[in-house]
């Protein structure tokens, strides 16, 4: 076991971060542990009789009406004795001295309105005043400030425990921190922010300023080891691992170690995100008809309502749960059964100590952190519930960022938000200042990358390296940016696929070239293939079964929706678009191809939802010689920006020439493709053959231009215009001789008109002179 010894420097001189708090801490708890006269007053405060009629007062006659806790407090304590306003003064001091979201005047001015309601002569001494402008040592958040009544019943049971020890153990408390910690461990309540906040005054130099028992049990998985492990679950041995890691610390450091300070913090609560199994969770708060969020927030908990399900345990199986909701909830329609089912089996199974929980009220969001088991609850309506951290912050709705608020689009009580787990652990890391009773100054969550961030800029030099302006390709990036999927259509040859990768590989960067991926579409391609299905596999008793196999557009998705993976771009490139069934194919994904921020059920996996990640771009190719571009599917025309590649316009025109011209090459291939389309043109304006055919190194030689023309392109253009033209007059019209001669007359042409236009000049400047 790790022990922390007190040294006689501790007794004598008790500071921590914050001086001149903690001493007006001291000086209430001192006085009121030695039954001194009150800081505020000239008599003693802390008796039995005093504490006993505050808490029958306060607990006994509860207010659970409107008006906020001093209005409430002031009803509570009318005609009361001086003594019982004056240690309600007190206490109230000690739950807002080390804030650092309430302002100093505030402090000071509840502390004199309680005061006021006493018929004596009563003050703030001024080393309480010093300690209330001091900065404070912890923020409290909404959680922390939303307990005051709690904080203030435990403070009351607390100064009760004070005065039913002996003289011995009370010179103990004051002598020692592992002593006092005994005596507010004996306090019998689960509230234990303002204990924490307690024991931080009274032995600063020993108790640490952090009131989230989350952020202890972190900052102990984080740093045990460098004691030789933790000693024990329970609070006192927390305190005492957590003092001597801190010792180490400061040894290391030379000085008082902040665990908030930036160093530290990316050690022990950033990382905890990254903790294996540690997951995110919508918890909605509306259950019904019922709004659960003041009972959660009150109770410290989440809960989920199980009027008809049975103790079922926690950690079952999802059979065995599916198995008491069917039983339990006949009457109700089986669709809502399974949802239900699915619901209990992530609150009862999924869901662990350590997860983050969030849930709305209108525009504010809440975020927690689960601290305990689930349970069973009989009472009625019966219930599941399980212990929550709620003392943090409570944010704007508005500003918890995209990610976080699409994840209430998803169906049903209990949604899996892990993808948003690094998003809301933002949240829990911020401390920023709060002012209690005015506007909340959160930091705005980080978005998700925008488009022209994850996507790069055309460069000169991979425009020159494919032959085609770089304006035009900036084209293609902006449409990109702004749609997210875009289709390169155009005849054969045109060099549709090449370009998409191409222009994939160069968005990727080449570091991630491995975040492109490519697959084919074809007549008997289907859903199944693309997104999701059921694959034979074998069974562990031989038998043949089926188990749901992923597709390449939910792998390359969740590839891209991994953590450390969202703010780079991804590509699917579909070749041959226009080839599939796109209805059949897509099904229920068409939905997300225009509702990117939303999500969808899907049909094999009806209990989880699916949304296509906006950092994973789509390119399609469509050759508009195998099937027309007017024929597809006015659904994917509408979630798809066309752009076309035709030999004569746009993109690729007189990529031939240019190409030609970079490799110290005559023109006779561009001469030729233009005189071929030129023939073509006549007849159908998708017909046009590319470039592409031209580009290979076996078309350099006037014998690989010939077997270009027998093997490909006449074959192409004798399918082409079946029915219309006989073979022969396919030849004859196109064949490589034909069309050589055209390329020859078009040259002559173009060169005659070259030597006339130059003839009218000189002709004009002759004159001229």
């Amino acid at each position: 076991m790790n022990e922390f010894s007190v040294d006689e420097s501790m007794s004598k001189e008790r500071r921590g971060p914050e001086p001149e708090l903690e001493s007006a801490g001291q000086m209430i708890l001192e006085r009121g542990l030695r039954g001194e006269p009150s800081p505020f007053w000239d008599q003693a405060t802390w008796t039995e009789h005093n504490a006993t009629e505050l808490l029958r007062r306060t607990f006994d006659n509860y207010d659970g009406g409107t008006g906020n806790f001093l209005f409430k407090l002031q009803g509570q304590l009318e005609g009361a004795e001086t003594a019982v306003i004056v240690l309600a003064a007190e206490l109230m001091t000690l739950t807002q001295l080390p804030l650092v979201n309430v302002r100093s005047d505030t402090k000071q001015d509840h502390i004199e309105l309680i005061l006021s309601w006493a018929n004596a002569d009563t003050q703030i001494p001024e080393e309480v005043l010093r300690g209330m402008k001091s900065s404070g040592a912890f923020n409290g958040g909404r959680g922390y400030s939303s307990r005051k009544w709690h904080n203030f019943v435990w403070l009351a049971r607390f100064v009760l425990k004070v005065r039913a020890q002996p003289q011995k153990v009370l010179e103990e408390a004051l002598a020692g921190p592992d002593a006092f910690g005994a005596i507010t461990d004996a306090v019998d309540d689960r509230i234990q922010g303002v204990r924490f906040a307690v024991e931080y005054m009274m032995w600063p130099n020993f108790f640490e300023p952090v009131v989230s028992q989350n952020h202890r049990k972190l900052l102990l998985e984080a740093y045990a080891w460098e004691i030789g492990g933790q000693s024990g679950s329970d609070q006192r041995a927390i305190a005492r691992d957590l003092a001597a890691i801190h010792k180490i610390h400061n040894s290391k450091a030379g000085h008082r170690v902040d665990w908030y300070g930036e160093l530290f913090i990316n050690d022990w609560l950033r990382k905890s995100s990254t903790q294996a199994g540690q997951r995110a969770w919508l918890v909605r708060q509306q259950q019904g008809s019922q709004q659960l969020l003041d009972d959660w927030l009150d109770r410290g908990e989440i809960s989920l309502q199980a009027t008809h399900l049975g103790e079922v345990e926690a950690g079952s199986a999802l059979p065995l749960i599916q198995r008491a909701v069917e039983l339990g909830y006949v009457h109700v329609d089986y669709a809502e059964r399974k949802q239900s089912a699915h619901a209990f089996h992530r609150f009862l199974t999924l869901m662990g100590v350590g997860d983050v929980v969030f849930t709305r009220r209108g525009d504010e969001l809440f975020v927690g952190i689960v601290e305990s088991e689930v349970h069973f609850v009989a009472d009625e309506p019966a219930h599941l519930a399980c212990g929550v951290d709620w003392q943090l912050l409570e944010l704007p709705a508005d500003r918890a960022g995209k990610l976080v608020l699409g994840i209430f689009d998803e169906r049903g009580p209990i949604v899996d938000a892990t993808a948003a787990l690094s998003d809301l652990t933002v949240f829990l890391s911020e401390t920023g200042e709060v002012e209690e009773s005015g506007e909340l100054e959160i930091p705005i969550a980080q978005e998700p990358a925008t488009q022209p961030e994850l996507l790069p800029d055309i460069d000169e030099a991979f425009a020159a390296s494919i032959h085609i302006e770089r304006d035009q390709l900036q084209e293609l990036v902006e449409m990109l940016r702004i749609r997210r999927q875009i289709v390169l259509y155009g005849p054969p040859g045109t060099g549709k696929t090449f370009l998409a990768g191409k222009l994939a590989r160069f968005l990727a960067t080449g570091e991630h070239s491995d975040h492109v991926q490519v697959v084919q579409f074809h007549p008997s391609y289907a859903y199944e293939d693309f997104f999701e299905g059921y694959r034979p596999s074998a069974a562990e008793n031989g038998q043949l079964g089926f188990t749901l196999e992923p597709g390449p557009l939910r792998r390359i998705a969740a590839e891209a929706s991994a953590e450390g993976n969202r703010n780079k771009p991804f590509f699917l490139i579909i070749d041959e678009m226009n080839r599939g069934n796109l209805a059949k194919i897509f099904g229920e994904l068409y939905f997300l191809l225009e509702y990117r921020d939303q999500s969808i059920n899907l049909q094999y996996s009806p209990g989880s939802t699916f949304k296509l990640p906006p950092n994973l771009f789509i390119i399609g190719t469509m050759n508009t010689a195998d099937r027309s571009v007017a024929m597809i599917d006015a659904a994917i025309r509408r979630r798809f920006a066309f752009i076309e590649l035709h030999p004569q316009e746009g993109l690729i025109e007189g990529l031939l020439d240019r190409f030609l011209q970079a490799t110290g090459q005559p023109s006779l291939r561009a001469d030729l493709l233009r005189a071929l389309n030129l023939e073509i043109e006549g007849t159908d304006r998708d017909l046009m053959i590319g470039p592409s055919y031209f580009m290979g190194n076996h078309a350099e030689s006037e014998i690989g231009l010939e077997r270009i023309w027998k093997y490909e392109l006449l074959p192409l253009l004798e399918e082409h215009y079946f029915g219309r033209f006989s073979r022969d007059e396919v030849r004859n019209r196109f064949g490589f001789s034909s069309i050589r001669k055209k390329a020859g007359k078009l040259v002559s042409r173009d060169e005659d008109r070259a030597v006339s236009a130059l003839g009218s000049k000189l002709v004009t400047e002759e004159d001229l002179i």
